[in-house]
């Protein structure tokens, strides 16, 4: 089932900078698939043949321009030229900027590495490219780990939300680049035509899907996928990734619901369907998230980092530490209607989210934030901790400050704000966890590393009431010195699974998207989730977690 009509958020990653060139030269700065933006030195970048490419950068145009087909390979004053063993194409412009150009890389591109020049006017700037075969690239609406832009072909091509989500059995159109190399003029429309000799395969929510066509759509560098939902499968944030080519594509989320159109993830968050259809309505969405946990980390290597949120080398042996920080703030629909807010796959499934500095905190995102009061407080049996707020609306532990307030056996906390905020007011919430009978991660001595071209099984006994498994981890690299100074990049990888199951495996797929590195970690927590409410707050969370996690070498 093909379809032609592609909605104007296709082109969401084409963005517009205003702006006229100065008198400062151009410099050509980094080069990244339009809609993935995996960065380099990640083992699933690179600059597909045929594919729509962005190029950052200072003062490459003069003015702000776009332009249709049919294309001009030299537009507004600008062209890009890609120099590979020894052949020259010239790049193909759909919008040009000061600040940003984005362009097809013709498929008659050698593969191999090679340089990018940029000519504006009379000046002209070079940079390294990587052009490889095949390295697809997922359009959704938030980078990274937002919602896919999938039309329902059954509905008529409408696009998929949270209040209208697929069903299993239904057909989807998927959009990207980088399926790979066509023939023909590539400044002209395209007849769409089924790559069959680039391997491909559609997960969805960690089950291989039917794939009907994949290849290009009416437009230069534009692919299209069309699939079929499997079965089995539902949520809010149901993971979908592409394989084409032996290249995982970067990660995105789609809605789908067993029957009806409104989804709902129940273990993950206590809302139910019609909740979330009027928490939808609303336009902003005022969420408040309290976190707390105990996590025992086992370092197995000399500099290896500890910690979710990884900060300095760490001395080999086993550490317990409580940690807690509090989130408020003010969500647009469309934020609110991604995995954002939450930060979490649907039970099933699992999301890749590359992170400079640091995997990212359950709920630390940089929307408008909500003053809650100058700290958070939490009482538990063992102790008290003080969230101050220096980051507008998310409450941290001041620094050096990590006290065990979790008893072993668990016991009842208290959360409170003393007088309030302007845009919180005073509130009061307590959860109640008992620990007698942890979930104990089974199979946590026999990982001695992570062989990332397989699937890595995890498995565990015991587990809280009303509770659900995240498994997650990260790796680390340097990245590339040309592009970001050299500065610490982190991939991290969530999966959920219910607490039943007893077990989950990673899929190959995901452990590919993390770059081999000695500086990595595992780890698998027993979460739960409730919720409170606050004056100023239309959803309240309190999440509470117990884990572990080692540290391992990506393979």
């Amino acid at each position: 089932m093909l379809r032609t009509v592609i909605p104007t958020t296709v082109f969401l990653g084409l963005l517009s900078f205003a702006g006229t060139l100065s008198a400062e030269p151009i410099l050509v700065g980094q080069i990244l698939n339009n809609y993935s933006y995996i960065q380099p030195g990640l083992p699933n970048y690179g600059i597909a043949q045929g594919s729509i490419f962005t190029v950052f950068g200072t003062n490459m145009a003069e003015t702000t321009a776009s332009q249709g087909v049919p294309l001009q390979t030299s537009f507004a004053g600008v062209t890009i030229k890609v120099t590979v063993g020894g052949v020259t194409t010239q790049a193909i412009p759909y919008f040009v900027s000061p600040g940003q150009i984005t362009a097809v890389l013709p498929s008659t591109t050698p593969v191999g590495r090679g340089t990018i020049t940029v000519t504006s006017g009379d000046q002209t700037s070079s940079a390294s490219i990587d052009v490889v075969a095949n390295a697809f690239g997922l359009l959704a609406l938030l980078q990274p780990g937002g919602n896919a832009v999938a039309q329902d072909d059954n509905e008529g091509g409408k696009l998929l939300s949270q209040t209208n989500a697929a069903n299993p059995g239904e057909y989807l159109t998927l959009w990207g680049s980088g399926l790979g190399p066509v023939s023909g003029d590539e400044t002209q429309y395209q007849t769409q035509t089924n790559l069959a000799n680039v391997p491909i395969e559609v997960d969805i929510g960690g089950v291989s899907a039917i794939v009907t066509y994949h290849g290009r759509s009416a437009y230069p560098g534009l692919d299209q996928i069309n699939v079929i939902v499997p079965a089995g499968v539902s949520g809010c944030n149901v993971s979908v990734m592409v394989t084409a080519g032996g290249v995982v594509s970067n990660f995105a989320t789609i809605p789908v619901a067993f029957s009806g159109r409104l989804c709902s993830d129940p273990a993950l968050a206590p809302i139910t369907p019609e909740e979330h259809q009027e928490l939808l309505s609303l336009g902003n969405v005022n969420v408040g998230t309290i976190s707390l946990t105990k996590l025992t980390s086992t370092n197995q290597q000399t500099g290896a980092v500890a910690g979710r949120i990884p900060a300095t080398r760490a001395s080999m042996g086993t550490t317990t530490a409580d940690s807690a920080y509090a989130t408020f703030q003010k969500y647009t629909a469309q934020q609110f209607a991604s995995p954002g807010f939450l930060q979490q796959a649907s039970i099933g499934s699992c999301l890749v989210i590359p992170s400079a500095g640091g995997p990212p905190l359950t709920g630390w995102n940089a929307f408008s934030p909500l003053n809650a009061g100058p700290q958070i407080s939490i009482n538990g049996p063992d102790g008290s901790l003080a969230l101050a707020a220096p980051y507008g609306g998310t409450y941290v532990e001041p620094a050096g400050m990590s006290p065990l307030i979790i008893p072993p056996a668990g016991g009842t906390f208290m959360f409170e704000n003393g007088s309030g905020g302007p845009d919180v007011g005073t509130f009061t919430a307590s959860l109640s966890e008992d620990l007698t009978a942890p979930l104990v991660w089974t199979n946590n001595s026999g990982i001695t590393a992570v062989q990332r071209g397989r699937g890595q099984l995890f498995t565990w006994t015991g587990g809280l009431t009303g509770s659900y498994v995240h498994i997650f981890g990260y790796s680390s690299i340097q990245e590339p010195s040309e592009t970001a100074n050299g500065t610490a990049l982190y991939v991290y990888f969530t999966c959920s699974s219910p607490v039943s199951a007893g077990q989950f495996t990673v899929p190959a797929a995901v452990l590919d998207s993390l770059p081999p590195s000695s500086s990595g970690y595992l780890y698998v927590a027993n979460e739960t989730i409730q919720r409170f409410s606050a004056p100023g707050l239309d959803l309240g969370f309190l999440l509470f977690g117990v884990g572990s996690g080692v540290s391992v070498p990506f393979n």
